[in-house]
């Protein structure tokens, strides 16, 4: 491994930073499917280092649940995205009664 990989690895590791094959090993699937993913715009890389794109580890989280629509429920992708934008504008707007009420 060169210094400037060895480099692009400290750094990452230091900024709690997942590559495609971190993603995939986390949640235990192969990288082609974390990779089908990235390019149906159902996670999307927060931080791009020259050719690398890396993610930040909340991304598990949805990347789980991504899996779960896929798999308990056979959901296609495009149905996952849909179902992801409609509950992550719920969040935001429960959040936003949430503010409205405490004032």
């Amino acid at each position: 491994m060169g210094d400037r990989s060895h480099a692009l690895v400290l750094w990452r590791t230091e900024h709690s930073l997942l590559t495609a094959e971190d993603l995939a090993q986390a949640v235990g699937v192969q990288p082609g499917i974390v990779e089908a993913f990235i390019t149906y715009r159902l996670i999307v890389p927060s931080v791009f280092a020259g050719s690398c794109e890396l993610f930040t580890t909340d991304i598990v989280g949805r990347l789980e649940r991504i899996l779960r629509l896929r798999q308990d429920f056979g959901v296609n992708l495009a149905g996952v995205g849909v179902i992801l934008e409609m509950t992550e504008r719920m969040e935001d707007l429960q959040r936003e009664l949430e503010s409205l009420r405490n004032r």
